[in-house]
């Protein structure tokens, strides 16, 4: 009985040693643990301090938008800075009526370059939509607005090529191209170049400008020939 009395208090005592040392261990990681957090605050506050004159306190996210009371917008893009004030006006955007061949091209395309040139965030871009698609295709936007809800302006681009340059109008394109023929009595050479230049350019953006000419060279001959290459030294099209 004594034996196993004494094995008792000997685990006993161990247990105890043992709970002293883990507690020891413990405080010792709290102290380190909290010198080491006073460092890293000393450390920010002295990385702001030095660098108060040139940045604000708080970081700003690319997507957050500034609304003063004034209503300037001003988005944070890098370093570029956008207002309100320096966005083209309404009149100034192309509008969309999905007339012409290649309308819903030269309708991406604008915006795109706009957006490139100022700036211009999505949602100020998908602001404008309603006001940018005319007479029956203001129609298939607002179906398309309640039936998928709010989208950017890359899921909006995806969606007018999807609908107007389809097989279909692919078909229409190639079939114009290839059955266009030049009248010298009707048809001035560098504007009948440039239009066919315009419908294989809409067909195969990626085509380079070379393939484009020769393409439409094989379909001239004799002096129209002669006449558009004297003339199109440079890349050019129909908006030059």
């Amino acid at each position: 009985m004594n034996d196993q009395l004494k094995i008792l208090q000997d685990h006993v005592l161990k247990i105890v040693e043992n709970t002293n040392q883990f507690a020891t261990h413990l405080a010792k990681s709290d102290s380190e643990r909290q010198k080491l957090k006073n460092e890293i605050i000393a450390n920010v506050e002295q990385i702001h301090k030095n660098y108060e004159p040139h940045m604000p306190r708080h970081s700003t996210p690319l997507t957050e938008e500034k609304l003063s009371v004034k209503g300037s917008f001003t988005p944070l893009l890098g370093e570029n800075v956008v207002s309100v004030k320096d966005i083209p006006k309404l009149e100034e955007w192309p509008t969309f009526s999905g007339e012409g061949e290649y309308n819903h091209i030269e309708f991406i395309r604008t915006i795109d370059m706009l957006q490139e040139d100022f700036h211009i965030p999505d949602e100020i871009i998908v602001g404008k939509l309603h006001s940018l698609f005319t007479r029956t295709e203001k129609k298939w936007y607002y179906k398309m607005r309640m039936d998928h809800g709010k989208h950017d302006w890359s899921w909006w681009k995806s969606e007018v090529i999807t609908k107007w340059a389809n097989n279909s109008w692919r078909f229409k394109m190639e079939n114009a191209f290839e059955s266009a023929i030049f009248n010298s009595e009707n048809d001035k050479p560098l504007t009948w170049f440039f239009k066919q230049k315009d419908r294989l350019s809409a067909l195969h953006p990626d085509m380079s400008e070379t393939i484009i000419n020769t393409k439409i060279l094989r379909k001239c001959g004799g002096d129209l020939e002669h006449a558009i290459k004297s003339r199109c030294v440079e890349p050019c099209s129909t908006g030059d």
